[in-house]
């Protein structure tokens, strides 16, 4: 008897502890409770606010609530997911950096008194807003370090660059746009018959004068080097078609008549086609490695949300209504039509 009340007496301490601990707690990271109480005060603030008057105008006060809550205790979660994972990389955000970032947020307002103004309208104290700045800024830098990490080495990239050159060719353009097939026409002969030595400034100066794209008529109709799928595919198809130094005949295409002048053929640099020659490879992209490394970082820290709060979503890494996965056709609101409220932020009008 003795051991059965012993062993009733440790079930029950044990659920009473694991009660405790989400009970007064909007949610537990990493062991570590978020509370009520912080939650409460920033839903406080918020209904305070000249947003959320304007919100509520638009749909139900109870809704848009409930939204900000479930919004709010998102971004406390990922804050403590982050920061324990971002200090294990040795990677941190300096209040200089924040101060800059503020600073720049502040220069976009007129004066402080229209800062002070916009960041009550929101709901914010100034310390909120530092925090959402360090948030994003130590977000930045650990999905730089986890790119960096899981990226092929730059030999590897390298290679496989020189490998594949002809992969990552650009052509150098310059075209004739007009209206008329016939004044194309013309305009085609002329250019092929002239001596290559005056070509490119005969063409230069038929462009100025004939030319209906005013974005390169200036420039005698140069368009560039630019790599393939840069253009509509009738005039890709006709400079592909074209050697270095060949005029095209008339090229039709939906803007008009062009006359193509192919100038130049080479590898793009290295640098601007990194991540086209990582896809080569087969690496994955860094928003997929990225996405890969929160999920797992999630699933680390044990996310346990109070279910007065709703239930966490591990996909979107967002506190939700059970119904708004589970109820066959929830993807719209149940609680309305009301605008969705926006995750907090800070800008000028």
């Amino acid at each position: 008897m003795k051991v059965r009340v012993c062993a009733s007496v440790v079930v029950l301490l044990f659920a009473s502890a694991c009660g405790a601990l989400l009970e007064p707690a909007a949610a537990v990271v990493n062991g570590q409770k978020i509370t009520v109480e912080e939650v409460q005060r920033a839903v406080d603030d918020f209904k305070k606010s000249s947003e959320f008057k304007r919100l509520s105008q638009q749909g139900d006060e109870a809704a848009i609530t409930r939204d900000f809550e479930q919004s709010y205790v998102s971004t406390l979660i990922r804050r403590a997911v982050l920061v324990p994972e971002a200090a294990e990389l040795d990677i941190e955000v300096t209040d200089e950096e924040i101060q800059d970032q503020l600073e720049q947020i502040q220069g976009e307002f007129p004066s402080d008194s229209a800062f002070q103004e916009a960041l009550k309208e929101q709901g914010l104290t100034l310390e909120q807003l530092e925090l959402l700045i360090r948030d994003r800024a130590l977000e930045e830098k650990l999905r730089a370090a986890v790119a960096e990490e899981s990226a092929p080495s730059e030999d590897e990239m390298r290679a496989y660059y020189e490998d594949h050159l002809d992969d990552f060719e650009e052509t150098e353009t310059s075209h004739i746009l007009v209206d008329s097939k016939s004044l194309a026409a013309r305009l085609s002969r002329e250019l092929r018959a002239a001596p290559k030595r005056d070509r490119a400034d005969l063409f230069t100066r038929r462009a100025k004068q004939h030319s209906q794209d005013k974005s390169n008529k200036a420039l005698g109709g140069a368009l560039g080097f630019n790599p393939a799928g840069s253009f509509v595919p009738p005039f890709e198809e006709a400079a592909d078609a074209l050697q270095v130094g060949e005029i095209s005949a008339p090229v039709k295409t939906r803007f008009g008549w062009h006359v193509i002048w192919v100038t130049g053929r080479q590898p793009a640099p290295f640098a601007r086609v990194q991540e086209e020659v990582q896809a080569g490879l087969g690496a994955p992209s860094d928003e997929e490695v990225w996405d890969e490394w929160i999920r797992d970082a999630y699933e680390d820290a044990g996310v346990k949300v109070n279910p007065r709060y709703g239930e966490f979503n591990l996909e979107t890494q967002q506190v939700e209504d059970v119904s708004a996965r589970t109820v066959p056709g929830a993807e719209e609101s149940p609680r309305g039509e009301a605008e969705p409220v926006p995750e907090p932020s800070l800008s000028a009008p």
